[in-house]
């Protein structure tokens, strides 16, 4: 089976963060967020390519796919979407690496907690559902006799559909040339939504040309698109998977579990933890960090920080009040 996963946004809602790297390979937990699903497939047998979607900074996905996955098994193949059109635009791009096969489709911004075995069991079609409270971030479907009838991309109201079923962003189609199909179709007749051509437009003309669909629950499902999920994704991981840092590794420091932290850190007189991030060659001095994300190359000396994102190379002083950018832009806090 092949997997499709888009992964050329840009990622404004992380910006200045996604300014030097691509959002996909923004750090959660000690790897990048894509990574975090891509391990779980890969341990699936019937797995044998995965195609990435690339745009915006993609140089950077490719050489850190290629360096971490050299040994998986798994042969990754990349197309470039040039114009961002779209998620259903940017799935198309795959056309010409399936045939009538089953493809599953998932988004490279989002983790997910899943039997993947069970969800690629199904004899049909299936979208990855969760409920939510506000359905005017989502698209949103509806179910009748448990087959899906209908999918509406992020209504205004409720209005518009009493249901709470939310798109989760992993997908599994059948035929992936009825999608393919059906995305050409909104293309040659300009069918947009949002001015965009959106993949539940597609899935919803499969519906209408006889398609059967259903819904699988996801039980855990992490949006990283945004500062503030970013970090709640961060702690989540952190709390499952990381609990065995000794606060010996650095003398004179405390240490507080879940962390993780990366290589050829410098860490003194400090208080690390809990729920932290540290990337690689971070240096951290004199300083209290609880409930963040700090990235490589970065410095912090006598500061307080929490639920803070420190960027790539940025420097924080908070004896003088100040931050300093990688780009060498200095301002107070």
């Amino acid at each position: 089976m092949k997997v499709i996963i888009p992964a050329a946004g840009i990622g404004t809602r992380l910006q200045p963060l996604t300014n030097k790297i691509p959002k996909v390979l923004v750090n959660v937990a000690g790897k990048p967020m894509m990574f975090h699903f891509i391990d779980e497939l890969i341990k699936n047998q019937t797995i044998d390519s995965i195609i990435i979607i690339i745009g915006y900074l993609g140089e950077q996905i490719v050489e850190a796919v290629n360096k971490h996955y050299v040994n998986s098994g798994v042969k990754f193949e990349f197309v470039e979407q040039k114009e961002m059109l779209g998620l259903g635009h940017a799935v198309y791009h795959a056309k010409n690496y399936t045939g009538s096969e089953p493809v599953l489709i998932v988004l490279g911004d989002t983790i997910f907690e899943i039997d993947v075995n069970a969800f690629l069991d199904s004899q049909y079609s299936v979208i990855g559902v969760k409920d939510v409270e506000d359905i005017r971030r989502w698209g949103i479907v509806e179910t009748e006799n448990g087959f899906i009838t209908r999918m509406i991309e992020k209504p205004s109201g409720p209005e518009i559909t009493k249901s709470k079923k939310a798109i989760a962003g992993i997908y599994l189609i059948q035929d992936a040339a009825k999608l393919f199909n059906a995305v050409e179709y909104l293309i040659n007749n300009n069918i947009r939504t949002k001015n965009e051509f959106q993949i539940t437009d597609a899935l919803q003309k499969m519906v209408n040309d006889g398609e059967k669909m259903v819904t699988y629950h996801i039980q855990n499902w992490f949006d990283c698109g945004k500062p503030e999920t970013l970090l709640s994704t961060n702690q989540y991981i952190l709390t499952r998977d990381f609990s065995d840092i000794k606060s010996g590794e650095f003398p004179g420091s405390k240490i507080i579990i879940p962390v993780f932290i990366g290589k050829d850190c410098i860490i003194e007189n400090s208080e690390v933890g809990p729920n932290v991030t540290v990337g690689d060659n971070v240096t951290i001095k004199n300083s209290k960090i609880t409930n963040s994300l700090i990235y490589d190359k970065s410095n912090t000396e006598n500061a307080s920080l929490d639920e803070v994102i420190l960027g790539i190379g940025e420097y924080i002083d908070g004896e003088h009040n100040k931050i300093i950018k990688a780009d060498g832009l200095e301002a107070g806090f």
